[in-house]
């Protein structure tokens, strides 16, 4: 922020006097939401960069009311679990149909690739990590968290 303080009171110096005056006030008043729009921005760029890191993530730190980018080691996560045995009791088979939009499909296949499972096997994965069971008498309530 320092910076554009200065290269703002470098500019300023062959401003009119009066109008000097009123720019550097309105400086002045910008400077907090000057600040904030440089947090966003750098936290965005974190982010972005945190997304295509192994064993390290990007921190945004304040110093001095300055955004600073700090970067810091992380453990590489280990190879993912492998899944659960199909559990014999579960011999019970259903088909359903569902249209997807292509863009969809490709990044189900990708995922399940990447993973090394099935197509059909990663979305039945995913489906049973997001759904809960509830049993009240000899009722099953299922529900599936989106």
């Amino acid at each position: 922020m320092n910076e554009l303080e200065q290269q703002v009171a470098a500019h300023l110096r062959f401003a009119d006097p009066d109008q000097a005056e009123m720019i550097g006030e309105l400086i002045g008043v910008l400077t907090p939401a000057i600040r904030q729009s440089m947090l966003g921005l750098v936290e965005a760029a974190a982010l972005e960069i945190n997304a295509q890191l192994m064993g390290q993530r990007v921190e945004v730190r304040l110093v001095d009311g300055d955004p600073e980018l700090v970067v810091v080691e992380t453990a590489i996560p280990g190879p993912p679990q492998p899944p659960n045995p199909p559990n014999p009791l579960d011999d019970d088979e259903a088909r359903i149909t569902v249209r997807l939009p292509g863009y969809l499909k490709d990044l189900i296949s990708d995922a399940a690739s990447d993973s090394g499972d099935s197509v059909n096997g990663w979305v039945i994965d995913a489906l049973k990590t997001r759904s809960a069971t509830a049993k009240v008498g000899n009722k099953v309530n299922r529900t599936i968290q989106l």
